[in-house]
Order: C-alpha cells, then structure tokens, then sequence
C-alpha cells in the first residue's frame, strides 16, 4: 500500500531536483536491499557490477559516508559512486548505465532486491527490478502503459502505484516517478547533498 501523501512529497523533492540540476540530464540511479541486513563489501559490489572482477575502488573524502569512486579497468570504462551499510547499497552514475543494465542489476539482487533507472540526455531510459538474481521487471518509463500487464508488473506495488499517474505528455515528470518508485521500495533518497562534488570524479 503507497500512502498518496508520501509518494507526492517524493516526487515534488525529485521534480526540483531534476529542474535545478545537471541530475535531470543523465544519471542512473541504483539501490540494493539484502535480506535480512547483510552488509556487501566494497569487493562483493565490484565483482557483482564488473563480473570480470577488473575494477579498481578510489576512496575519497568528498562524501559523508563510505561513499568511493569504482572504476573499471578494461577495454570498457566505467564509474559510479557508491554508498553502503547494512541497510542498503547505493550506486551512482552521471554518465554510464551499468546498473540498470539487466545482467549487473541481476547480479546485484542476489540476496536481496535491487532497484534502478537510468536515463541520458536523449531520453533513452530503462527502469529495473531484480530480486534473488532474476531480472522481474524491466520497462521504458516513457511508455509505462506498455509495461503494464507484464510479468513482474505486480510485484512492484510503488512503481504500479507512482508511474502510470505522471504522464510525461502533460508535462510531467516520468524521471521524477522512476525515483520515487525506488525511494518508496527502499526508503533511499537521492540528492544533491548525497551526490556532492561528484561530476569531478566520474569521468568515466
């Protein structure tokens, strides 16, 4: 059940977001909830995103938490930011799409459920729904309607409840829906403060 009050703040915090920020141009946003609180280490998250187990992790003193910069280092370059605790792992990226990318989002669910959108500056986007290591649900966010009805559509009551009503043909913002989807499934908040001085570091 998605309290209607709730879902609206969220969605006017990532509306203003978006507006007053290089965020509504293009990120992918990624968040992982393990069952029963088990915390990832830093070298589960980047064998889990890079499979080939090439990565390398920056430790950085930009950002509150345990937040690093992960970079890939093969023929296939990526970034993101991560955050994590016992209660979640957030992953960010401005300019890549690793984590909504089904494979890796799989591999990130394993034991627990992972969440992620994605969108660049042409509105290519994906939005993704993992749980156990099975891709349940992956869909354009600009065409929710076609989305609607397919396997994996039930079991994602806050994505049911928050996209179909944003339509971004009336000037709304579906961006803005996908994340609220994600902070109403995992209770994580994306925002300015979290992602810091991060445009610095991705440089992909």
């Amino acid at each position: 059940m998605v309290d209607d009050q709730v879902a609206r703040e969220a969605y006017l915090h990532y509306r203003q977001l978006l507006d007053d920020s290089w965020m509504g141009v293009a990120i992918c946003w990624t968040v992982l909830v393990p069952h029963g609180g088990s915390a990832l280490s830093l070298a589960e998250i980047g064998e889990r995103v890079g499979e080939t187990g090439h990565y390398e992790v920056y430790e950085t003193d930009t950002f509150e938490h345990e937040e690093v910069f992960m970079h890939l280092s093969d023929d296939a370059p990526w970034a993101m930011l991560v955050d994590r605790s016992d209660r979640h792992v957030a992953l960010f990226e401005n300019n890549g799409f690793q984590g909504v990318y089904p494979p890796v989002l799989s591999r990130l669910s394993m034991g627990g459920r992972a969440y992620s959108a994605y969108w660049n500056a042409n509105a290519t986007n994906s939005v993704g729904f993992a749980v156990d290591g099975e891709m349940v649900l992956s869909f354009d966010a600009m065409f929710t309607e076609e989305a609607v009805g397919l396997p994996g559509w039930e079991r994602w009551p806050q994505v049911q409840a928050v996209l179909p009503s944003f339509d971004w043909e009336r000037g709304e913002s579906w961006r803005a829906a996908a994340l609220t989807a994600i902070e109403l499934a995992t209770g994580v908040r994306l925002n300015e403060e979290w992602v810091g001085e991060a445009p610095s570091f991705l440089t992909g």
